[in-house]
């Protein structure tokens, strides 16, 4: 493959993600000196979950006395059950608030009182502490940052999908592989930032953006960075199950920490107090979730096999504060949720795993850092409503900082040429980032995508994947149906070879890396022999305090003849 010196770019810092966090990792490194390219692959800020977060960010920013960071972190530690890595989690809480007079400070708009930030609460946090982007919404928070990255002159390329990390002759990332509107593109870089997460896409139902399909996760593991904790997949329980139009809409983790909201089986029986008598719709979203999926399953569901959200005791005016983005959703098909039930279910929200990564975003790789959903750490086994856009500000400017600081110790040095054939690896480890533990015996094989240029529709095989997913890696999980999945899983990699072979590369690369990604999910949920968090197995449904450990995968080339085999 040649590329011509008119597709070649440079850069200090090469962003990938246009959410929260690449936006402001690419501000953050602009200010401390370094040029900046940023990729996506859609529409600039709105190819990004951020851009349909209800716009709740929680943090301890001083205006509630009787709030604290070490309050917040131990409603962090309570819901990630043993999982969280202590020095993130930390770092998380004590910089919270200051992410938040940041974003002020950049012009973001959040909902006030006459002293200082509105303060709200927010399911299965200990005290009222999650503040609100103004009009219900994170759109307001993203196209403010999208300004200010204009004005700071960051060079933003839309449309363009990150195909592969280029590394040195020394194995440290040097660059981007990229195919855009005009083809392939190669940025040289001191540092990469990964800041695209979300894979929400390979499952069948998601609130996720439709270009959510965990590519990133790919790109990462290529590149020699650690995955954990991928069998840590959350749904949040209350997306609208219908009418068609808005199937899949959020109605906001806020809303069930509203006053008068209730969640009504089909009988019209308030079940919550069967599954989290003391929070009721105020509980974590595993709980919720699970509750509602044992409605349905039992017989007690609505006709799109979904429970009722009852909102008739409820303040209007607070909840458009909350969930300002959800009515207007269902208002444009001609609901009153105010008036008239609405049909919620579970759907794919937001991945707990990810990168391994330290609190300054580096990863395995020299030179690669990422920040956001892409990484793990912060939460463990359950995220806390309103972290998330916390964690993508905290940790974006904290990685964007520490990039630029690399790219300008380290300098530009050329790619080295594209990478080996690898195979992924599977170990067990106290921490990830160090690598402690024994690997287990199997090896899984990926490959290099991007051969051909056909126009095989793939999305036959995404059909069956994500069909593959729900059997073996859902709400409840066994392990038979796990090994179930796992062998139809394997039968399809004949197909999904002869569909690389005839798919151009973006398209190639996303069905690989939905397929890669779905074997490693089921592969995790196979391992992890106990119930903890968003993982749930009904044939072992207790914690196992020997499970306070993690499941983590990392690629290498494949092994030389005499060694190891798959």
């Amino acid at each position: 493959m040649e590329i011509s010196e008119a597709a070649r770019r440079r850069a200090d810092v090469v962003v990938v993600g246009s959410g929260l966090a690449g936006l402001l990792a690419a501000l953050t490194a602009r200010e401390s000196g370094a040029a900046v390219t940023l990729v996506a692959q859609g529409e600039i800020g709105k190819s990004a979950n951020s851009w349909l977060a209800s716009g709740g960010l929680a943090a301890v920013t001083g205006v509630d006395p009787e709030d604290s960071p070490e309050l917040h972190l131990a409603d962090i530690r309570r819901t990630a059950r043993g999982l969280v890595f202590d020095d993130i989690a930390r770092t998380f809480v004590a910089e919270a608030g200051p992410a938040i007079r940041r974003l002020e400070a950049l012009g973001v708009a959040f909902h006030r009182t006459d002293a200082d930030l509105a303060l709200f609460p927010a399911p299965g946090h200990s005290r009222a502490r999650s503040i609100r982007c103004e009009g219900g919404g994170a759109v307001g928070l993203m196209t403010t940052l999208l300004d200010r990255a204009s004005e700071a002159g960051i060079a933003l390329l839309g449309q363009t999908t990150a195909i592969e990390v280029l590394k040195d002759a020394g194995g440290a990332a040097a660059g981007l592989l990229c195919h855009g509107p005009d083809g392939w593109l190669e940025i040289e870089a001191g540092a990469v930032l990964l800041a695209c997460g979300g894979m929400g896409r390979i499952f069948p139902v998601t609130s996720n953006h439709a270009l959510a399909d965990g590519s990133g996760y790919y790109l990462a593991l290529k590149a020699g960075a650690v995955l954990t904790d991928l069998e840590f997949v959350q749904f949040t329980p209350t997306s609208l199950a219908w009418p068609p139009e808005v199937r899949g809409t959020s109605t906001g983790g806020g809303l069930m920490a509203q006053p008068g909201v209730k969640l009504l089986n089909a009988r019209g029986e308030r079940f919550m107090h069967r599954y989290d008598p003391e929070r009721l719709e105020a509980s974590t979203r595993d709980v919720l979730s699970r509750a509602i999926f044992r409605e349905v399953s039992e017989g007690r569901g609505t006709p799109h096999h979904a429970v009722w959200v009852d909102m008739s005791e409820t303040d209007r005016a607070a909840v458009a504060q909350v969930s300002g983005r959800f009515l207007r959703a269902i208002a444009a098909v001609g609901i009153d949720p105010f008036t008239e039930r609405v049909e919620v279910a579970p759907d794919v929200h937001f991945a707990m795993g990810g990168v391994a990564a330290d609190v300054d975003g580096r990863t395995a790789v020299p030179g690669l850092f990422a920040a956001g959903e892409i990484t793990a750490g912060l939460h463990g086994a359950t995220r806390l409503n309103s972290n998330g856009l916390t964690e993508a500000a905290v940790f974006g400017i904290r990685a964007g900082r520490a990039a630029a600081g690399h790219a300008a110790r380290s300098g530009l040095r050329p790619p080295a040429g594209p990478a080996a054939a690898r195979l992924v690896q599977s170990l067990i480890a106290t921490d990830p980032r160090k690598l402690n533990g024994q690997p287990r015996a199997d090896l899984i094989g990926i490959r290099a995508t991007g051969g051909g240029t056909g126009a095989t529709d793939p999305a036959p095989l995404k059909a069956e994947i994500r069909a593959l997913l729900v059997e073996g890696a859902g709400i409840e999980r066994t392990g038979a149906a796990v090994e179930r999945a796992l062998a139809r899983h394997a039968a399809l990699e004949p197909r999904i070879e002869a569909a690389l072979a005839a798919s151009g590369p973006v398209e190639g690369f996303s069905l690989d890396a939905m397929y890669v990604l779905s074997r490693l999910i089921l592969e995790a949920s196979g391992t992890r022999t106990e119930s903890r968090g968003a993982h749930f197995r009904t044939d072992c449904p207790e914690q196992d305090s020997g499970w306070d450990r993690h499941i983590a995968f990392v690629a290498g080339p494949v092994p030389a003849p005499g060694g190891p085999k798959p």
